[in-house]
């Protein structure tokens, strides 16, 4: 009898020991050892880069929107100007791949199509994984270079100011995630002080109440939504901080609008997983602040203190009556006063007592 051959194993059991052999293997040089190192998790992370790339068909609005949008994350981004053939809301394994291979916690993917002429996807990972994402509709794109009034740009790496106008990024779910993820794509490095000077532009992203229906106040998807039907819409625009002489101590401050600038609208979205959403918010113990007895701080940065005294008895706390002092001290001076003349005209005058 023959004996039988092997079996071979199969390819999940292989590329799951190949994954566990490559994952415990170490690093052999000083390099590595250092790459690893920064990629390990932090009490306080560093900023976040961001990898911003186009999909198979990108028109030209579509690549003068990334660039622009580098250009403001710039030096934390970086434009990939190759065409890469997959989406992410149908495979969002190349995209985690190329995230992970560079360290990119943020993406931003552009792409335009007969029915999406011009999109745009923002997201962002965590472990490794796609946490969120939401696909934008962009339309009424200027670009930077067709603001030319204003030849002075901001500094690379400046921080702009946010302002959302509407009170419906409180109220509605789908326009939180919105101004979540635009507050993770600005914030950068955290600053311990703010120079004046260095406040050189502001992004104003306004919405409208009236613009918002009911079905998106409860939350629903904005793909359940017919196209028309008033949906929720976002301008997105930039202006730089001009500084004057006022006369004052404080400068006079005018705003001109320096792109980009353009309309946003709600398309598709992937929301977290609540477990995974509940990990990535948490403040780990080592970046808590310590808890003082007593003192707090409010929003603001006001520090309020409580001071407890303990049980008090006005009976026996001793209480000085200025008036009635006064009053008594001059009585005793006229009292010694009379005294002293009564002694002297008994040793000088005989018995006749000094007149008063």
């Amino acid at each position: 009898m023959a004996p039988s051959k092997p079996s071979k194993p199969s390819p999940a059991v292989n590329e799951a020991a190949i994954a566990k052999a490559l994952g415990s293997r170490k690093p052999k040089t000083r390099k590595g050892r250092k790459i690893l190192q920064d990629r390990e998790s932090k009490i306080v992370e560093d900023p976040k880069t961001m990898l911003i790339m186009k999909g198979n068909r990108a028109s030209n609005v579509v690549m003068s929107l990334l660039r622009d949008l580098h250009r403001l994350r710039n030096p934390l981004s970086v434009l990939y100007t190759r065409e890469h053939d997959f989406h992410p809301f149908e495979d969002a394994g190349k995209l985690e791949h190329l995230c992970n291979k560079f360290d990119h916690g943020l993406f931003a993917f552009g792409s335009s199509s007969k029915k999406r002429p011009c999109r745009l996807i923002l997201g962002r990972l965590f472990h490794k994984a796609v946490l969120d994402m939401q696909e934008l509709r962009v339309e009424n794109f200027k670009p930077i270079a067709s603001f030319a009034s204003f030849k002075r740009d901001a500094i690379a790496g400046s921080k702009p100011l946010l302002l959302f106008q509407g009170s419906v990024f409180e109220t509605d779910e789908r326009l939180k995630r919105v101004k979540s993820l635009f507050l993770d794509f600005f914030a950068g490095a955290k600053p311990e002080r703010i120079v004046l000077d260095g406040v050189e532009h502001v992004v104003v992203l306004s919405a409208s109440e009236t613009s918002v229906p009911a079905t998106a106040a409860a939350g629903a998807s904005a793909a359940a939504a017919a196209p028309g039907s008033g949906e929720p819409t976002i301008s997105f625009r930039r202006f730089a901080i001009v500084t004057s002489k006022s006369g004052s101590r404080m400068p006079r401050v005018e705003l001109q609008e320096v792109g980009p600038s353009f309309d946003i609208g709600l398309d598709r979205v992937k929301e977290p997983d609540r477990d995974m959403w509940k990990k990535a918010i948490k403040t780990p113990k080592g970046a808590k602040p310590k808890k003082v007895k007593n003192i707090k701080t409010d929003s603001l940065g006001k520090t309020n203190a409580t001071i407890h005294l303990g049980k008090q008895d006005f009976d026996q706390i001793h209480t000085v009556h200025h008036g009635k002092a006064k009053e008594k001290k001059l009585q005793a001076d006229l009292e010694q006063a009379r005294k002293k003349r009564r002694r002297v005209a008994a040793v000088g005058g005989g018995d006749k007592p000094a007149a008063e």
